[in-house]
């Protein structure tokens, strides 16, 4: 192997290319299950007691979707997924953190025993650096390339689970695109951005004196989106005491208008998409499990941009370029500039980057805008401090030092920061509060 005792590799077998991985042998030490085993191959692992997930355990306190193992270039990454009762390492108990070959991994009262195995496997890759909207040429995103070019021809309901500002939307648009309801609508509906009180109308419409307000008779989103596509965005914020009646709308096709007894067919192909773990939210009690395996038939996870870093120099051309198709000349940013975005965190993911790119270029000198990286601008480097220490820090000077200036330029106007930073508004919000920042900083 070309990439180490851990490693993975790619190639191109005619005009197929493939993804070189290896299978990890999990041996259940203790628990229920104890004296199973299993060999399952790469990259990922899915473990928990759902029952869409690659290992499925038997113990009740074991998270529905628990955790993560990942085979990755340099060794095995056990991530916790927001699991009830946490993931151990060794005895360490872990949010994100690389194993050893013969780690023992305790999740609930569950211990496995890790050993990679010799043996290589071929996973198919994607041989494009583009699908829809979507760039990347990284392992990662031509990964997801692969699975959305099989399920973009089919019907298949998709359940898209991501950071925010990864590309949930373009996601969505490329299936409809590319798959055999191009020439219908495509519909939006943001879950997050009509009040609980109105969701039920605007999803499924009203009739004429149905409430207050309702002078007209009025469709909602599944009849807009009829014979097209219907994006269920940030369908983690769907009240509890509405997602019984988008179940039956899609278990049966049909809706009813608020104020109407009779029932109305719909032709719909449904992708949902979230920044939560709605596995998570099933555990918690605040989303519905039936509800839950009707949108995830499939489901999608786009990497962030930290985990993809290979593909910044990409997008920032893209973006560099996009400037030029509203009558700027695309200005092209310096190689430091471009090395010192692929240092950074990006919280906002690709929506950050883009904002990035595009207000060093609206300003002309990039190596002076407030994105160069930190170190790149003269910050002092402790090697006494690790690595990942010393990044995260960076980072949230950084975010401070950013939020400070959105909210001043704005006036305090915590939407209009949101606006201008390429994030939503409780992403705002939630880092005012772990940063202890005020309006009027």
């Amino acid at each position: 192997m070309s990439d180490g005792e851990w490693g993975d590799s790619t190639k191109t077998l005619g005009e197929r290319a493939t993804f070189r991985s290896r299978k990890l042998h999990i041996e259940v030490a203790e628990g229920p299950d104890r004296g199973r085993v299993v060999e399952l191959p790469g990259p990922s692992i899915e473990v928990g007691s759902a029952r869409d997930v690659d290992l499925v355990l038997a113990d009740p306190t074991v998270s529905r979707h628990h955790a993560t193992i990942a085979i990755e270039r340099d060794g095995v990454r056990v991530i916790d997924a927001g699991s009830r009762n946490g993931t151990t390492v060794d005895g360490v108990r872990v949010r994100d953190a690389w194993a050893r070959a013969d780690s023992l991994i305790v999740i609930g009262s569950t211990t496995l025993r890790l050993r990679l195995l010799d043996g290589e496997i071929d996973l198919p890759l994607s041989t494009r650096a583009r699908f829809g909207g979507l760039l990347g040429n990284s392992v990662a995103m031509r990964r997801v390339f692969a699975m959305l070019e099989r399920i973009a021809v089919t019907d298949t309901t998709v359940l898209v689970e991501a950071e925010t500002g990864t590309g949930k939307e373009l996601v969505a648009e490329a299936l409809h695109e590319e798959g055999p309801r191009a020439s219908g609508p495509f519909v939006v509906f943001d879950c997050s951005a009509v009040s609980s009180s109105l969701i039920e109308s605007e999803l499924f419409g009203h009739v004429r004196g149905a409430f207050t307000g309702a002078v007209g008779d009025r469709a909602g989103a599944f009849e807009a989106a009829d014979g097209g596509t219907l994006f269920l965005d940030e369908i983690g914020e769907l009240p509890l005491d509405l997602q019984p009646k988008l179940l039956r709308a899609l278990e049966r096709l049909e809706i009813r208008r608020v104020g109407e007894s009779t029932a109305r067919r719909v032709d719909v192909r449904i992708i949902a998409a979230t920044h939560r773990s709605l596995a998570t939210e099933v555990d918690a009690g605040k989303f519905r499990e039936d509800l839950y395996y009707r949108l995830a038939v499939v489901r999608v996870g786009l990497p962030p941009l930290r985990e993809r870093v290979e593909d910044i120099p990409l997008l920032v051309e893209h973006f560099a370029r996009a400037t030029a198709r509203r009558g700027q000349a695309p200005v092209y940013l310096p190689e430091p500039v471009v090395r010192g975005f692929q240092a950074q965190a990006w919280p906002g993911n690709v929506r950050e980057l883009r904002n990035a790119v595009m207000r060093a270029a609206a300003l002309g000198v990039p190596e002076a805008t407030p994105t160069a990286a930190p170190a790149a601008a003269g910050t002092a480097i402790d090697l006494a401090v690790p690595l990942k220490v010393a990044r995260d820090r960076v980072t949230e000077a950084f975010e401070i030092a950013y939020l400070t200036e959105a909210l001043k330029a704005t006036g305090g106007n915590v939407s209009r920061a949101a606006e201008l930073a390429g994030v939503n508004r409780k992403f705002i919000q939630r880092a005012m509060k772990s940063h202890d920042l005020r309006d009027d900083d």
